[in-house]
């Protein structure tokens, strides 16, 4: 159209008219340059902002795959201490009770990685994911995140037992049998006794806590308890792949 009126003005010799045309003809070839740079620029940030996506999510199965085995070390540790308290005929090392005992009343779930989620949401380029059908799974993926007042809660076992352990036990298990990573990873250490405390004293600790019924009434508990924080975390485990492995087919690797 543009094109057309400037030849008929070329024809006419109406040279203003032709300047015009080439004003606007200049406009329209900087609005579309525009357009296109705009587009260019979201298809490069869509790109970016998925590829973060799928780091977040990697991060989250390592993270989830810790927590799952670090709780099921901590049950695993609470059905020991428990097997003591029913068969003390079967002691043969008070340094074994203490530890698992302890060690049973850790917790803590894993921290979900969404920053790169939020940051979409927040800023409206959550839209750039132009599949909705991925939007709608990533958006449920993500709400999750209230599975952690379950996962996070803290047991009253813990608060009893750390009272009745004198804090030089503590001390040391701290330090030589416990260890927290990034993203609130945390694992549990098998460890020796430590050389300078006597067995007397680790003797009738042991003792103590094999016949506390109300304490072994909240381990039981708690390691009841430890059965569905597992199955909370081996779902979130599998949700997890297989939203790591649709974005991955979609982008076309197998990382």
């Amino acid at each position: 159209m543009i094109l057309s009126r400037i030849s008929q003005a070329i024809r006419q010799q109406n040279w203003f008219a032709v300047a015009i045309e080439f004003v606007i003809l200049g406009v329209v070839i900087g609005f579309q340059v525009t357009g296109w740079a705009d587009r260019r620029a979201e298809a490069d940030r869509a790109e970016l902002y998925f590829d973060r996506l799928v780091d977040d999510l990697k991060e989250n199965e390592r993270r989830f795959s810790a927590s799952h085995e670090f709780r099921a070390s901590v049950r695993s540790l609470g059905e020991e201490a428990l097997g003591y308290a029913a068969h003390p005929d079967t002691i043969t090392d008070p340094w074994r009770v203490v530890l698992a005992y302890f060690n049973a009343s850790q917790a803590g779930g894993a921290e979900m990685v969404s920053s790169t989620y939020n940051e979409m949401v927040a800023t409206g380029d959550f839209r750039l994911i132009d599949n909705l059908e991925l939007r709608g799974r990533l958006s449920a993926y993500y709400s999750q995140t209230g599975l952690n007042l379950i996962t996070d809660q803290l047991p009253a076992y813990r608060e009893s037992v750390r009272g009745l352990i004198a804090i030089t036990y503590q001390n040391y298990i701290w330090v030589n049998c416990y260890d927290s990573l990034s993203g609130r990873t945390q694992r549990v250490i098998d460890c020796d006794a430590p050389d300078d405390m006597a067995t007397s004293d680790l003797d009738a600790l042991a003792r103590r806590l094999i016949q506390n019924e109300a304490l072994n009434n909240e381990l039981r508990f708690w390691v009841s308890n430890q059965f569905a924080i597992l199955s909370i975390h081996q779902s979130q485990i599998e949700t997890t792949t297989a939203m790591l492995d649709e974005m991955r087919a979609i982008r076309g690797d197998s990382e």
